[in-house]
């Protein structure tokens, strides 16, 4: 990771690391402390290097948190995010890099996501980060 920061700085950019969300059922590798492992490992790798952590992690374990029965990963492997999964990581690069709240943004991927459920990730967005970055 040193050596990708050091091309990245070299060429006048800014590395960024998305936190990864932690596996959920039915993968085999579930485990509850997986997201504060991936915490951990992003929290101290991004300190190392100067790095922006985006927290999509945290951001999923909040939404899972508030509400239990939202489903953000693919059913059939609790690894890859479902269509509301992509929204939520997105809202939360958003607010992570430009330091505003997602809250209100009208973008529903066509009308895909229902005005609800955008508000609810926008909102869960916009908090882990302000939690994340203290903001």
């Amino acid at each position: 990771m040193i050596e990708y920061d050091r091309i990245i700085t070299g060429r006048g950019g800014k590395t960024a690391l998305y936190m990864t969300h932690a596996y959920v059922a039915p993968h085999k590798r579930a485990k509850g402390e997986n997201i504060r492992l991936t915490e951990d490992l992003y929290v101290s790798v991004g300190n190392e290097v100067g790095a922006l952590v985006i927290p999509v992690g945290l951001a999923f374990e909040e939404a899972y948190r508030r509400r239990p029965d939202i489903k953000l990963h693919k059913d059939y492997d609790g690894s890859h995010p479902d269509l509301i999964g992509t929204y939520l990581a997105a809202c939360t690069v958003y607010a992570s890099i430009y330091g505003k709240s997602p809250v209100g943004n009208s973008y529903d991927y066509f009308g895909k996501i229902d005005k609800e459920t955008a508000t609810f990730l926008q909102q869960v967005a916009a908090d882990t980060v302000k939690e994340f970055y203290g903001r």
